[in-house]
Order: structure tokens, then C-alpha cells, then sequence
């Protein structure tokens, strides 16, 4: 292990702020999740309501060119909407916490045990390596999100094209 060399109140300081910044990761993560669930749910109530209104009574059958185009556009819509919520809700391989047999085995119990400011500059190099491995996942995510958010946009507008060229 290496003998730190800096101030321990550094050390300490480095550390909080890395569990912050994996605190703030896991966050990020169910919040975005939390959303394009609340996305998805918005999505099939407005596919649901505007295909009922679009396809009784025989209004299906007055459709144009351009009322089918924007029916397809919405359905399209959502079919990749529906996809970047998977891509979103899939497992995430991150690293959100310590491993406490790892604190204890390697630095408490060690030969020779660890300084509380050696445990605390080698597990805020740990969380900075976690952070970076995390950033990297969760830009993705974020990216996937971005994606079902212009996904909705086209299946309203799509949708709302039918429900135009039905209604004249």
C-alpha cells in the first residue's frame, strides 16, 4: 500500500467527495429510469386514446395518405420509445458502494493495517475509478433517454396528424 504523502483532512476530503459523486451516479440512474417509465406510461395512453378516436365509427376508412403516414410515424414513435426505455431499464454493471469484507481484509486487517488516511486515499482512488467506469454507463443512458424523449415528440405529432385528417 502506498504511505500517503498529502494532508490526511485531504485524503478524508477526497473521499466524501467520491461517495458523493457514486451517491449522485446511483441518482441519476433511478431518476432516469423513474422517467421514461413515467414516458412510456404517457406514450400508450395518448397511442390509446388517439387510435380510439382516429378508429371508430368507420374514420379509419376516410383516411389519407397523409393521416396514415402520421399514423405510421406515431407507431414508429413508440415502437422506438418502447426500445429506448429497454435500453434504459436494462441491468447496469456500475459500482455504487464498497465492499465492507474488501475494507476489512484489505486495509483494517491488513499487514500491516492501514492508516485511517491511507484507507482514505486508496478508497477515494477506488471511487474516482468507479465514478469514471459509471459516467461512461450513465452518459449512454442519458443519450437513450434523449432519443425517447424526440420518440414521444414524433409519435404526438405523428398521431396528431391522424387525428387532423380524420377530424376534416
Amino acid at each position: 500500500m502506498a504511505t500517503p504523502i498529502g494532508d490526511p483532512a485531504g485524503y478524508e476530503l477526497a473521499f466524501r467527495e467520491g461517495k458523493a459523486a457514486i451517491g449522485e451516479q446511483g441518482a441519476t440512474l433511478k431518476e432516469t429510469r423513474d422517467r421514461v417509465g413515467t414516458l412510456v406510461f404517457a406514450a400508450a395512453v395518448v397511442a390509446g386514446l388517439a387510435t380510439s378516436l382516429g378508429f371508430t365509427d368507420g374514420r379509419a376508412d376516410r383516411l389519407r395518405w397523409w393521416g396514415v403516414a402520421g399514423t405510421g410515424i406515431g407507431w414508429v414513435g413508440f415502437a422506438v420509445l418502447t426500445v429506448a426505455a429497454f435500453a434504459i431499464w436494462r441491468p447496469f454493471t456500475g459500482v455504487f458502494t464498497l465492499h465492507s469484507g474488501v475494507l476489512v481484509g484489505s486495509y483494517v486487517e491488513g499487514d500491516p493495517p492501514a492508516s485511517l488516511a491511507e484507507m482514505h486515499r486508496e478508497l477515494a482512488l477506488h471511487l474516482g475509478n468507479h465514478a469514471a467506469y459509471n459516467r461512461e454507463q450513465l452518459s449512454d443512458r442519458l443519450s437513450w433517454f434523449t432519443v425517447a424523449l424526440w420518440a414521444f415528440l414524433a409519435e404526438i405529432g405523428g398521431l396528431m396528424l391522424m387525428l387532423l385528417d380524420v377530424a376534416t
